[in-house]
């Protein structure tokens, strides 16, 4: 158990918090980008015109939650110098992001073919 250890956790957890600020980032451009859109076509703005984003942001938020949970359970394995990969939570992480992906899809095709 290394000082090197420890760090290697911690830049792995700061690249999960990258990829989930990009997420939710994404997913707010969407949701502006659909209401300027609305507004440029003088439509009433839909709950359903903004799901795209919303999805993307809980995609970055998932993100967020279970790079902490990966950081915490490194970090637990360290301090144990024992090392096991859990692969139920990847699966589960995996399914949630895909079903929210698949939403994204449907969403995105309703909204493009009334």
């Amino acid at each position: 158990m290394s000082a090197g250890d420890h760090l290697a956790a911690k830049r792995t957890f700061l690249a999960w918090v990258r990829t989930s600020i990009a997420l939710m980032g994404f997913g707010f451009v969407i949701a502006k980008f659909q209401i300027f859109l609305h507004v440029l076509a003088h439509e009433p703005l839909t709950s359903s015109s903004l799901l795209g984003g919303v999805i993307m942001i809980i995609m970055g938020i998932a993100t967020l939650l279970y790079g902490f949970y990966e950081y915490l359970q490194d970090e637990k394995q360290i301090k144990e110098n024992k090392f096991e990969v859990e692969l139920t939570p990847m699966w589960i992480y995996t399914g949630l992001l895909t079903l929210l992906a698949v939403a994204l899809v449907v969403s995105l095709y309703i909204s493009a073919y009334p």
